[in-house]
């Protein structure tokens, strides 16, 4: 049995050498169809965008005026009412009213739902994985797991830090989507602006280190069920390898990336490279490759200076998604989409001595999908202070006695949806004891 020493050694130059020999080993097969037989990926996409830091949806898509005898809740209530898109009422702030007046038939909005924390880690994790304790994956690996578990990048992780994964699937970070084209081509010297091959002795290398250093590893008998796991699902990419050419062949030249931009407010610069994001999941779907993907816009803890950021950042975002959307089109993937965008919880419903506000436990979610049969409508909702109020789980109306709503309930309506709560169920990471909420009923909603 080989040495724990010589294993480590192994794995290095596994790791060392994954990259290049995949590519390496790909260029001499000529992409060749894959015995498994493996064809693109072709079904429902998922993209998650997470507000990073606790976006304050009463200047969003829950907005709130000032009420006598409290503390001002919003500025902006001073000088306008909220703006109605449809059944979809929004804050005038930023470019809303445009973006809702745009987007509002294809989505549904909900209100009203508590984070039950005001801890940014547990927020981020209830609302991504529909629970505040560890142990689920996020929304994004399940889809991914339950409908493309055999593609290379099934699950990409372009932003924030919401990507858990239960090891039910593994997951590609990417911090810089230029970087993708030295994925499909990692042959090319990515330093020479020419393009030049890397050295046939180099890439002969690589093949050898990858074809021993696999071969090793699954003959060890130390590997853990994990390390196992991860051999095989890189061996699975070498298979796939078909994949990369057609990821390549859909990647933009070096200049027709998006790029990252910069704005300031105040004293704050703030820098989002979220279309970026978009722009590398959405090449990754085009590919065939991938089913799901994680993005993040920062900036949202505006304990100072509120009013300004998030006047900044909610511009910002609709850009964005407009950019999103409008890309996809031209992809031909907007029709497979589903976007589902939250954050770690809300902002209080007062401001602090900095002009800010802090950390509030009720938020609310937008999905989005083109010509959602479902869109124009408002599930869920919260008083005039922002506290959650509770609906019938059925008719969705306005109940003393009703349901407060959580991320638990978002999770389990969408995983219905997308159809992939059976698999849920199956693997043993269902939601327990979470409420139906018809959240993608055509026919109703709740009504303040």
């Amino acid at each position: 049995m080989p040495s724990r020493k010589m294993i480590s050694t192994n794995r290095r130059r596994f790791i060392k050498s994954m990259a290049l020999g995949a590519g390496a080993l790909a260029s001499t097969t000529g992409f060749r169809v894959m015995a498994s037989g493996m064809a693109p990926y072709s079904g429902k996409l998922l993209v998650t965008l997470q507000l990073s830091g606790g976006a304050d949806v009463t200047q969003l898509c829950d907005p709130k005026v000032n009420t006598p005898g409290e503390l001002k809740i919003n500025n902006w209530a001073d000088a306008a009412d909220p703006g109605e898109a449809g059944n979809i009422r929004f804050a005038p702030v930023g470019d809303n009213f445009n973006f809702f007046n745009r987007f509002g038939s294809d989505m549904v909005v909900v209100n009203g739902v508590d984070a039950q924390t005001n801890s940014h880690e547990t927020g981020r994790l209830f609302n991504w994985t529909g629970s505040n304790a560890e142990g689920r994956p996020s929304l994004t690996a399940l889809h991914a797991a339950a409908n493309a578990p055999e593609q290379p990048l099934a699950y990409s992780v372009f932003g924030g830090g919401t990507s858990r994964t239960s090891g039910i699937i593994s997951y590609n970070r990417f911090r810089d989507v230029s970087r993708l084209r030295e994925l499909a081509k990692p042959t090319e010297m990515s330093w020479d602006p020419t393009n030049q091959l890397r050295p046939d002795l180099e890439i002969s290398e690589a093949q050898r280190l990858t074809r021993e250093s696999v071969t090793e590893l699954f003959s060890s008998t130390s590997l853990t069920p994990r390390q196992r796991l991860s051999v095989t699902r890189y061996k699975q990419a070498l298979d796939g390898k078909e994949g990369l050419l057609r990821l390549a062949e859909g990647l933009p030249a070096p200049d027709d990336y998006a790029g990252a931009e910069t704005f300031q407010v105040g004293d704050n610069n703030f820098w989002s490279n979220l279309k970026q994001q978009m722009q590398g999941a959405l090449l990754v779907f085009q590919s065939g490759l991938g089913s799901s993907a994680d993005l993040s816009l920062d900036g949202f803890d505006s304990h100072e200076n509120h009013d300004d950021i998030h006047d900044a950042l909610y511009t910002h975002l609709a850009d964005a998604i407009y950019y999103f959307w409008d890309y996809a089109e031209q992809l031909g993937l907007a029709d497979r989409i589903l976007l589902v965008v939250g954050s770690d919880f809300g902002r209080t419903n007062m401001y602090n001595d900095g002009n800010g506000k802090d950390h509030w436990n009720i938020g609310s979610y937008m999905l989005m999908e083109q010509g959602a049969r479902w869109g124009n409508r408002v599930v869920g909702a919260s008083d005039e202070l922002h506290f959650a109020r509770g609906i019938n789980p059925s008719s969705l109306k306005l109940s003393d006695t009703g349901t407060v709503l959580t991320p638990a309930h978002v999770h389990r309506a969408v995983q219905k949806y997308l159809g992939i709560d059976d698999f849920a169920a199956a693997n043993g990471i269902a939601l327990p004891d979470v409420e139906d909420i018809a959240l993608f009923s055509s026919s109703k909603q709740t009504r303040v």
